[in-house]
């Protein structure tokens, strides 16, 4: 779905497939910010000479020196390679596997519209990816050839990205068309489908198997799952205004959404929801936000800073971007947080604190090139190992000490979140309606 303004919620609702998006953003960066990136170092790296941070960030978990191996990111180990949105309730963004080293294309596979969904994976393997067009995919991993395919009967989305989940019975809910969750069998099989005010997003899991669904009205739904029929147990209304943030779940298990320019925390009450908190920023949240192990959350606003907010809902930090942000929060179990912005930066800080340690440039802005921005949610691997999408229509993988292993040009947006699979395949779609599995 578009980014448009909140008052737009209406036309949003009915207009689901509306697409585009201005890209206004604050001051830029400096001369030197906005310089190309080569095969070496990339822009940003801390180890440029001109970066201040230089003698803090080397002494940090991903930025070591040469002659010690990197840190790994310590990433959960979940029940399947990749179930959902981000990997993990807490959207790490990372699993235990070593990524592609470079940027061979195993295969691709073109699907019925625009492949801004997200992918997952299941205990087996099998890549579940939608696109536009309405049509959920399960794929062989190894072919990219169709298992089976579910019709949601109709076309959705625009530009927000949205992933199903894969719970541990193997069902999958399909965050689909018309405004519906679709509980689905691994046979292919329709188990059950649940209707929301709005589109809904991605959903996520928590203890005991309760599900957690946010969708772009505000409002939020908590689910029990078994035998894969759908029920509701209770729903909250987060506020007024559109909500673009997906549900992101703490250890303690509080729920965390946004709607307008509030992040939300919500506490789950059996048969209620309550909300405990909210923290304003100064614009509109357009992203989710992801809990670091201190229980920091970070999220990303449309004003010009990144926001570190504690587990009472007070701000701890905030980190000037010097652009929008569309790109959704990664942070590790090394408490590094990963997320793009509006002129091709993907940033790497200290979730605890927000200590910029690299910045990995793609292609910078410039006049004649001006949406370069990263819109999708960076897949990190075992070994720090970034990758991305950019609007610019390229897929990136950066090393952790900023060196860039790959760049593929697609020749359309990339704006799909990316998935790692357990052999450390990269899924990831464009809108031109392929899917890449790369490695």
């Amino acid at each position: 779905m578009s980014r448009l303004l909140p008052a737009l919620l209406p036309v949003l609702v009915v207009l689901a497939g509306c697409g585009g998006s201005g890209d206004a953003t604050p001051d830029g960066p400096s001369p030197e910010q906005a310089r190309e990136a080569g095969g070496g170092p990339s822009a940003f790296s801390p180890a440029d000479p001109e970066n201040p941070r230089e003698a803090i960030a080397r002494q940090e978990l991903e930025l070591l020196p040469e002659e010690a191996p990197p840190r790994k990111p310590g990433p959960d180990r979940a029940y399947t390679p990749w179930p959902g949105f981000g990997h993990d309730a807490r959207h790490t963004g990372s699993a235990p596997v070593r990524g592609p080293q470079d940027g061979t294309v195993r295969w691709k596979r073109t699907l019925e519209g625009p492949v801004v969904p997200g992918p997952a994976i299941s205990r087996d393997g099998i890549v579940y990816a939608a696109s536009n067009g309405g049509v959920l995919h399960a794929l062989d991993p190894k072919t990219g050839e169709d298992v089976w395919t579910f019709d949601g009967g109709g076309s959705y989305g625009s530009d927000l990205s949205t992933v199903p989940l894969v719970l541990r019975d193997q069902t999958i809910l399909w965050p689909g068309p018309n405004q519906t969750l679709f509980a689905i069998g691994p046979d292919g099989k329709e188990r059950s489908r649940l209707r929301f005010d709005a589109m809904p997003l991605s959903p996520a899991l928590g203890k005991g198997g309760k599900v957690y669904v946010t969708d772009m009205a505000g409002g939020l739904k908590a689910l029990s799952v078994r035998g894969g029929k759908l029920r509701e147990r209770w729903s909250l209304s987060l506020g007024d205004g559109v909500s673009y943030a997906s549900t992101t779940l703490a250890p303690d298990g509080t729920i965390y959404g946004a709607v307008d320019t509030d992040l939300v925390a919500v506490r789950d009450e059996g048969s209620r929801g309550r909300a405990l908190w909210r923290f304003s920023a100064e614009r509109i949240i357009e992203t989710t936000p992801a809990v670091g192990p201190d229980g920091t959350i970070v999220v990303g606003t449309n004003d010009a800073f990144q926001y570190g907010v504690g587990p009472e809902g007070k701000e701890r930090w905030r980190t000037p971007r010097n652009s929008f942000t569309y790109s959704a929060v990664a942070v590790t179990n090394a408490g590094i947080a990963y997320y793009g912005d509006h002129r091709g930066a993907l940033n790497v800080v200290r979730a605890k604190d927000g200590e910029v340690l690299a910045r990995h440039v793609g292609q910078a802005r410039t006049k004649a090139r001006g949406d370069v921005g990263i819109w999708t949610a960076p897949a990190i691997d075992e070994a720090g190992n970034s990758y991305f999408g950019t609007r610019v229509g390229h897929i990136y993988g950066f090393d952790a000490k900023g060196i860039r292993l790959f760049d593929i040009d697609t020749g359309s947006t990339v704006d799909s979140y990316p998935a790692l699979g357990a052999d450390g395949t990269l899924y990831i779609g464009s809108e031109s309606g392929e899917l890449y599995a790369i490695g």
